[in-house]
């Protein structure tokens, strides 16, 4: 399994960068977000992914929803609240880098509603998924269980400090649910 960053080219052709995060980097299944012992906050940029549901190479984007299963959100963890994306890859291999959501059915409408406490972010998704999995597999075989995360052009960051409950939503429904101690 693979978990992909992937920043689309704002032109709507092609990607700027892919970023992979490696399985050790992932927090996922509600597990606590550990603080570094030097850090007394944490600064979260909330980012729509999908879950890729059957092996792919040189996918069409007309063909691409056939690809994914699951919607969810994910925070990535980032060293400081004025980080800009894409991350350095000596950062996306660290501990807990990746915060990884409940999977639920893919919203069918193009606008998700992102929501954690009183933020909120609506983002227009129509067609991007399937433009990250036609670029990435041109390059690259996707296989079951893989993750494509894409950093929207809108950010939604959050702090989180020990002791609290971070949650967001994706249309409605919980997404990101975990305690930071």
């Amino acid at each position: 399994m693979k978990t992909l960053i992937v920043t689309l080219n704002p032109s709507g052709e092609g990607l700027d960068a892919i970023s992979q995060v490696p399985d050790s980097a992932l927090l996922t299944g509600g597990r606590p977000l550990f603080l570094r012992d030097d850090r007394d906050t944490a600064w979260l940029e909330l980012m729509p992914a999908v879950r890729i549901s059957r092996l792919g190479l040189g996918v069409s984007r007309r063909f691409a929803p056939r690809y994914f299963d699951a919607a969810t959100i994910v925070a990535l963890n980032l060293p400081s609240p004025d980080a800009r994306l894409p991350l350095p890859d000596t950062l996306l291999v660290a501990d807990n880098a990746l915060i990884t959501g409940n999977w639920q059915p893919v919203p069918q409408q193009p606008l998700w509603v992102i929501e954690s406490g009183s933020h909120s972010l609506t983002l227009d998704m129509a067609g991007a998924f399937e433009q990250a999995i036609e670029a990435v597999t041109e390059r690259s075989t996707i296989k079951t269980g893989d993750i494509i995360v894409l950093p929207p052009r809108k950010h939604l960051r959050i702090e989180v400090s020990p002791g609290r409950h971070a949650a967001c939503t994706l249309q409605g429904l919980g997404a990101l649910d975990f305690k930071v101690v």
